[in-house]
Formats: C-alpha cells, structure tokens, sequence
C-alpha cells in the first residue's frame, strides 16, 4: 500500500489532486505509486539596522535605495562590515538571502573610493553572464574617484579574440570569469594583464561549494597559484568566497585559498514555506524512463493549470529535449480535445549551448510570467536570477545532496512565499532511497566539503604552471600548501627551469575538471554522447558490455586508448531488457600509512595511501525481467587495472574469524554518503576477510586523494553511526539496493550481522583511543 500521511489527516491537498488528473502521480489504497510528503514553515529573516548606510559612500547608498534596497538582512551587514574592514570574508547562507549583494557592496565600494580592478569567479559561464546584469541594474551609474564610470564585462571561453584583446590593452574595473580563464589566460598569460593584475582589489569567488572533491582540489591550486603570484607583484587583493550549502565554510575558503578568513553563517534563516512531495513510481522497470519522462512532463503542465511557474531538473541534455517535445505535443493535443487551454509559447526549454539573447529571454519570460513552465539540466541549478517560481521538479535526484539544495533553492525565491518541491526517483538505488526516506533528507546536517591542494599527481600538473607563471617561490609556502611549494623547491633545487619559446604555455595540458585517471568520450559512430571516468570505463564500459546512457542501452564495440583517456565506441543495442554484469577481483597493499588509532585489544582505525590491484575475471549478459543468462565470457583485454588511492579503513585483531565484516564495508560506504559530500562514483567499499587480516575499507577512486578517506578517518564514529541508522530504518531483513546492498552487487549480505560488528566495534571504542600511529610505530597515548 503507498504510504500517504495526507490521507490520514484527511486534508485535501490541491496539487496532489491535480497531479492525479493530469496522471502524474498514480497512488491510492490499492497501491501504485509511493507518496511521502512533508511542509516546512518558513523562517522570517532578520534586519540589521542602517548603520552599514552611513558607513558607505553616499552615492552607493543612494543607488541601494534606488533600486529599492532600503534595508539589509543581518548576515548581509555582518559580511559588509567585515569586508569593509579588510578582511577576506566567507558567507555561507541560504539561496535567495541576499549574498550577491553582500559582496557586490563591500566590492563597489573598495572600487569607488580606491579605484583599480576586481575579479568574480563563476563555475559555469552561465552564472557570470547573469552576474554583469545584476551589478548593471543596481550599479550601473556609479562612478570611481576620477569620475570614470565602473564598468563590467565577461571574459571566458565565448569571448572572441579580437573582444579579448581589446579588454586586456583596456581592462574594465571587473572582469566577470571562469576557473578556467583564470587557468589559461589570466595566469598562462600574465604578462598580458600587467596593469590589471598589479591593481587587482578584490577577488569574488561565489558558488564555492562547486570546488569540492577533484576539481575544488583543481581549483585550490589554481587559487593559491593566482595569490601567490599577485604577491609576487606587489598585488594583495582581498577574498570574499560565498555559498549556500556548506557545513565547514570557513575551513573550505581556507582549504582553497591558503588565506585566513572570517566566516559570517547565515545558515536556517531565511526560507520561505515549501511543501515536498517525494514519489517512488511504480513503473515496469523497461518502461521506466520512457514513463519518467512522461510524468515529469505531466506534472509540468499540471502545474501550469495552477498557474505556477516551476522548473523542471533533467538528469540528461537529451532528457529535457525529449519533455519539451513532449510536453508541447501534449499542450495541442489537450486543446484540441478542449481539456485545457495551456499556452505553449509558456514552455521552454534551458539548456548549455544556449545564446545570450535565448537565456536573456527565458529569464525575463520567468521574471514576468509569461514563462510558467521549463525543462532544464543543471544549467539552472545555481544562482541565475530568474525572479519568483513556485515550485521545482526533480526528474531523478540530483548528483549529490548539495545539488539537491541548489536546486530546491530555486523555489520560493522570498520567505513570504509558498513552494513545492515534487521528486520522482528513477529506478537505482540511491533514488529510490531518498523517494523512501524523506524525513532524513530534510533534516540532514549541512555537508562537509573536502579538497586535498597537496595530492601528488594534482601537484605533479601544476608545478609546471607555477614555475612557468611565478618561478619565485620565496614568502609563498602559506599559500601554496607544503605540497605544491614543496615540490618546486625540489625542482628547483635540481636546476629544473620551465620549458619557455613558440608559444608553449603548460597550462593547457591541466584540465583542471578532468576526473583522474583520465577521461574517456562515448561515441555513437561519429557523434560524441558523453563522457565518463578511466575506472567508470573499466567496470561498466569494458569489451561487449551493455553501457547504460541517458535511458537507453548501448553495446560497447570498441575501446581505444590514449595517454589522456580515450574513447568508447557504442552501437545503439535494440533490446532495452538486456544487461551485463562483471565478476571483479580486488587485492590491496598497503604503500603508506598517514594516520592511525588503536583501541587495545582488537581494533584500529587507519588512513594510508595503498596500491590497488583489480581484475575482470568474468562477465555475464542477462535478461533483466527474468535474470536468465544469455552469454557469458572472460574479458581477454584490458582486465587488469592497477591504481593508488588513499583510504580509510577499519582493522580488526586476532585470528578468529568476525563475522560482520563484508557488510561492514557496505555501512562504511553508506554512511560516507550521509556524512560528507561525496557522489556514489567517488568511493568504493573493499572487505578483506581472511584468518588474520580482517578488515573493512573506504577506497577513494581519485589517486593521490582528495581528502574523503581523511575527512572519513575523523569522522568514523558518525560515519558508521549514519550508516547503522538508515540500515535499520529500511524495511528489508537481509538488506537490499535501499540500503547496504550496491547496484548490480551478487554479494549475499546479511544487514542484521553487519549491524551487529558495527554496534560492538562503537561500544568497545567508545572511549580514548590507547595508541596513535606515527612513522609506522604506535605510540601510547601520553
């Protein structure tokens, strides 16, 4: 039977009405559809009072009222203040609190009084074109000290040469940019930008929460390169990082930047009153993404008979394509049967690719209504102004939890006013845990973020970089990290010089939001249909293998290599129901240990960098429906992958075998989910169960680290209790893809076990650790 705590309360909800008359939603006594719901009251926010007015310039003040700023939130003044005082600040706030304006003031302010220059740093270019329409509408007539007005312009990869060499002979007061221009031109290129860089102010770096994992490990040594570098002549600009869904944002900022900061939190104020409606389909799993598409479409229109405006998230660019389609085939068809008058000109659809003039017009379209309903990837996750919507949509949950916030956070853009949050999961386990699990979504704790800047491999790529852009290192150890400065030294210290003459620049062999190990592009004969991770290619992608790509199915007929990745040809395969799955072999050894306690007698809890060996032993092809095995075959090419990656791991002591420990692993890897920001593909559970050495790992999948395994090495007791809780809260006995069981997993697990070995290994820890690990060596605790 669906589970519906509405119904038990008798309350006749509206939308929920509507979205069974437009077939969005199929539940009722006699089962269908899982509906979870839940509304969270909004929280008023908190003025400050105008003190911040008079300590600004009058005119900034004036152009504020203006435009109808006539007061400020609390958190806003809070990180004024400080900016004004010269500090690097780091807001962390609600989305649609206001934090564009807390930096663009302290920021035009600093230009208006000193005059020089400004950089804002975007992760999509999106973002940094709609950034330059905000400064212009409430900035747009402020002038400098001199009397020169403060103008703005993009610069990143659309800008067309001639563009950009007019702005670096001419530079604006800001320049809106990428990671990725920073990167390539404003450091592959710095003596192109003398006067720029030498008069740098202030540095903006928004939607911090982006640079997490790989690529804020990327980013983190781009940041302390670019600041090391500005100090380098003479240039000491100020920082100011913002996000709106960050745990540790003064820890992160700093993490980044190798600079101190003050930390303003704004976190739980703010928000306006927003209903959840959390769906788990019951739809026929070779249907499900055909019908997912069909529902999603659905509930856009039926909302737009509401008249509300909503975005709708799209796990895939081909995704959205197919519902816009849809759903305008669906507007005609119910006009013509005189159902509803929907206009079609009111659907759109937002996308990457898109034209300034097209994303300028959906926008506007939003802001004033005559927009109500659009199909959208991720383009419109983060915080592009498009004024009020009522509600969202999730096709499928997002990449990661914090993902979801971006997106959630597009609806109800003021804490006056109402919105819906409706999700539909697909068919993988992590979505139908989250359809399932409603209270533990919203009332989870904001994520950690992580990023390592002193990953060897990621260090080993930007040291050309910095001694080709700054070959001085003297003052930058702080900044750099003891990884990078380190491993100049060294060079250094052995006579290495950069590589100088013809145009060479190092930086264009960094692709600093590549996954590591490589990348490998999808093909479907000549046209490119995505990409995916050197060790997605080798478990999902191998010889043969059915490769599952935006819904639809697709056989693996070759792979080639190159020393970047490579590329994997498919051919579309007709039968939707056919699957494959591998049998993979995994041995570990230990290169490097970082970190290590000891409860005494039995268990320890370790951090260490090992060598990784796997195999593909065999590889099965079934039939989905029935699991019947058509084919099956021992992979003769490119079954061995050897790699090195940090990890966290739990080791027990003795001879007697435990029983607990292959679930264990599984409760690490669930848990990790839960309590710090990592996507599935991150991480990987490894178990060792032989007579003595037993033992449970959390393996990250980016050599050299990107500081999960660490942040999991402090955080195990959470962790593992996390992991213990959703276990028990899910319905199975044995356990199952909700809860400890991995996708396509042939393992035979027992929760109940495993949860036991994790309660006795809480219960016998839960007291100071008796040794540490130093150099190989535990050394009691003094």
């Amino acid at each position: 039977m669906a589970y519906h705590p509405l119904r038990e309360m008798t309350v006749v909800d509206p939308l929920l009405d509507q979205l069974r008359r437009f077939d969005a939603l199929r539940d009722g006594e006699a089962g269908g559809d899982e509906l979870h719901t839940e509304t969270v009251d909004s929280v008023a926010p908190s003025y400050a009072d105008g003190s911040v007015f008079d300590a600004l310039t009058p005119r900034i003040a004036e152009l504020l009222r203006d435009g109808g700023v006539t007061r400020l939130y609390r958190h806003q003044a809070d990180a004024i203040a400080k900016a004004m005082a010269g500090a690097n600040v780091v807001l962390q706030a609600p989305t649609a609190s206001g934090k564009t304006l807390a930096f663009q003031i302290p920021m035009m302010e600093r230009l208006a009084r000193d005059g020089g220059h400004a950089l804002m740093i975007y992760p999509m270019k999106a973002l940094a074109n709609d950034q330059r329409d905000q400064l212009m509408r409430v900035f747009g007539e402020l002038r400098d000290a001199r009397g020169k007005r403060i103008e703005s312009w993009w610069y990143d990869g659309d800008t067309e040469q001639e563009t950009r060499g007019a702005i670096r002979s001419a530079p604006p007061h800001i320049l809106i940019t990428t990671p990725e221009m920073i990167h390539r031109s404003f450091l592959a290129h710095a003596d192109k930008w003398p006067t720029f860089l030498k008069n740098l102010r202030y540095v903006v770096v928004d939607e911090m929460h982006e640079y997490r994992g790989y690529f804020g490990s990327h980013m983190s040594l781009v940041l302390r390169r670019l600041t090391h570098h500005l100090r380098s002549i003479g240039a000491t600009p100020q920082y100011f990082l913002a996000s709106a869904t960050c745990a540790n944002a003064r820890e992160h900022a700093e993490n980044l930047t190798g600079l101190s900061f003050e930390e303003v939190n704004a976190t739980d104020q703010l928000r306006p009153r927003r209903s959840y409606y959390f769906v788990k389909p019951d739809i026929p799993a070779h249907q499900y993404w055909g019908v997912l598409q069909l529902r999603t479409v659905n509930a856009g229109l039926a909302s737009m008979m509401m008249d509300k405006s909503v975005l709708a998230f799209c796990p895939t660019r081909r995704f959205a394509e197919e519902c816009y389609r849809t759903a305008r085939r669906e507007v005609a068809r119910l006009r013509e049967a005189g159902r509803a008058d929907l206009d079609m000109d009111a659907i759109r659809i937002f996308r990457g690719g898109l034209t300034t003039e097209d994303r300028h017009e959906i926008q506007d379209g939003l802001r004033a209504g005559a927009i109500r309903l659009v199909f959208t990837t991720n383009a419109l996750e983060l915080g592009i102004d498009i004024g009020s919507l009522d509600g969202v949509i999730l096709a499928g949950f997002p990449d990661s939890i914090m993902s979801a916030w971006q997106c959630i956070g597009r609806a109800g853009r003021s804490w006056e006013s109402d919105a819906f949050v409706l999700y539909y999961a697909r068919n993988n386990p992590l979505d139908q845990f989250y359809a399932s699990n409603l209270p533990m979504f919203l009332r989870k704790p904001l994520d950690e973020l992580v990023v390592n800047p002193d990953n060897e491999e990621l260090t080993d790529r930007h040291l050309p970089c910095l001694l080709y852009e700054t070959p001085e290192l003297e003052g930058g150890e702080t900044v750099l990290g003891a990884g990078l400065y380190g491993a100049a030294s060294a060079k250094i210290e052995s006579g290495a010089q950069p590589m100088r003459g013809g145009g060479f620049r190092p930086h264009f062999a960094v692709d600093i939001r590549g996954a590591g190990g490589g990348m490998y592009t999808l093909k479907v004969g000549a046209t490119e249909i995505g990409t995916l991770s050197a060790q997605q290619q080798f478990r999902e992608a191998y010889l043969r293998a059915i490769y599952l790509h935006g819904g639809a199915n697709y056989r693996v007929e070759a792979v080639e290599f190159s020393s970047g990745g490579g590329t994997v040809q498919l051919s579309e395969e007709p039968d939707q129901n056919v699957r494959t799955r591998v049998a993979l072999s995994t041995l570990v050894n230990v290169r490097q240990y970082f970190a290590g306690r000891r409860w005494r007698p039995e268990v320890m809890v370790l951090h260490g960098n090992l060598t990784v060996t796997e195999n593909l032993w065999s590889a099965v092809e079934f039939d989905e429906r029935s699991d019947e095995t058509i084919d099956s075959w021992q992979p003769e090419s490119n079954n061995t992958r050897h790699a090195t990656a940090h990890a966290f791991w739990i080791q027990l002591e003795g001879d007697d075998p435990r029983q607990g420990v292959m679930e264990l692993q599984h409760l690490l890897r669930l848990g990790t989910l839960f309590t710090i920001p990592v996507e599935p593909h991150d991480v990987a559970p490894h178990a060792v169960t032989r007579v003595g050495e037993q033992a449970a790992y959390l393996i990250e999948n980016y050599a050299g680290g990107i500081g999960i395994a660490r942040k999991v090495f402090e955080r195990w007791r959470d962790v593992l209790e996390t992991g213990i809780r959703i276990a028990e809260a899910c319905g199975c006995v044995p356990g199952c893809p909700n809860c400890i069981v991995p996708p396509r997993s042939t393992d035979k697990l027992d929760k109940l076990r495993g949860i036991a070995l994790a309660k006795q290994l809480l219960s016998s820890t839960d007291r100071a650790h008796d040794d540490d690990l130093r150099n190989g060596l535990w050394e009691p605790v003094a």
